[in-house]
């Protein structure tokens, strides 16, 4: 194993409690303080208890170690966003007004100029596969492997899949009152312009790491199997925690949407 598979894997098993120091607790009872320092003391014991189990298997099962990076996820989800809660109305789903209202703007509709990039993104995916496929055809190396058009094909199946993850999240539901202040507008706005940037950049360097290596393959053999390794391995490790800090931010985005929604709510 190598610094960069011990800098990703600590990375990711040190994030969850690590993000908890920004958000300190916010009008809370002597019990949800209570409550809090348990979940403190659970959630950075598990997450020394992981580190110490990853260092070990590093040490001797490094094929196991590597996929010690998964603990990110019931750190982040049974133990760190339950503490963030505790700590902070804003983080809890805000409870439905008995007046609801809906939007008569459909919301999953795409500005022009992304949409054109979704279809400049898509028409690039194919020109990769074509590329590909003519190395296949015509010999480009003695061997060929048809084997790999399958990650190209993943790389478009991928792209279908984030697409549709993003037009889902454009009509999530988001806090609205009859009366808001104008701060709360500006944010859902900010909000959906971020999704909609994030998703389309997550989109194209997924794409790039499914079709690159495979075409590299393709014409170059062996001769670039290093570079292809590179940008397999290492390019989607940095996907994944590109990916993961996305996730990170949007769900602060939204604990602050409903931080100025509770706000806007609240009686004067």
């Amino acid at each position: 194993m190598d610094y960069f598979d011990y800098a990703f894997t600590l990375f990711m098993i040190f994030f969850p409690a690590v993000i908890t120091l920004f958000f300190p607790g916010r009008d809370m009872t002597p019990e949800l303080i209570a409550r809090g320092k348990r979940l403190r003391l659970m959630l950075w014991g598990a997450t020394i208890a992981s580190a110490v189990a990853y260092l070990l298997l590093a040490r001797w099962q490094p094929a196991v170690a590597y996929f010690m990076w998964v603990a990110f996820f019931p750190l982040w989800f049974n133990l760190a966003m339950p503490l963030l809660r505790l700590r902070n109305p804003a983080w809890r789903v805000p409870a439905r007004e008995p007046v609801r209202s809906a939007s008569l703007v459909r919301r999953d509709l795409l500005p022009p100029a992304l949409r054109f990039g979704w279809i400049a993104l898509g028409a690039f995916w194919a020109l990769l596969l074509g590329v590909t496929a003519a190395g296949l055809v015509f010999g480009a190396v003695q061997t060929p492997q048809w084997w790999l058009l399958v990650f190209n094909l993943a790389a478009g199946f991928e792209l279908w899949i984030l697409h549709w993850a993003m037009r889902r999240s454009l009509v999530e539901p988001e806090p609205a009152a009859p009366v808001e202040s104008e701060a709360l507008r500006r944010e859902r706005e900010a909000f959906r312009r971020f999704k909609l940037n994030a998703w389309f950049l997550l989109a194209a360097v997924a794409m790039l790491i499914f079709s690159l290596p495979p075409l590299l393959l393709t014409w170059y053999g062996n001769d670039a199997l290093g570079w292809a390794i590179a940008i397999g391995a290492g390019g989607g490790t940095l996907a994944g925690i590109g990916g993961g800090v996305f996730g990170t931010w949007a769900t602060i985005r939204r604990a602050r949407i409903n931080q100025l929604y509770l706000e806007s709510s609240a009686p004067d």
